[in-house]
């Protein structure tokens, strides 16, 4: 397997860096979840969605999409 890089964009991981195991495509997984103590108890799920292509520093964006609570 190979591992992929990945930039956050948006979101509690704005900014930060990862390498993420790549799909038999060559591509990270479409999505990503990151699940965050909630304020009042519970969680809260921050999900990103995988770009189109790689950006300028030849990572692939994962942008913020949003939040889920379980």
């Amino acid at each position: 397997m190979t591992d992929v890089q990945v930039e956050f964009v948006g979101g509690p991981l704005d900014g930060v860096t990862s390498s993420v195991r790549a799909m038999t495509t060559g591509r990270p997984p479409k999505l990503f979840a990151i699940d965050v103590i909630a304020l009042g108890g519970g969680y809260a799920s921050h999900d990103y969605q995988v770009g189109d292509a790689l950006n300028a520093k030849g990572r692939w964006p994962y942008k913020y999409v949003g939040t889920r609570t379980d």
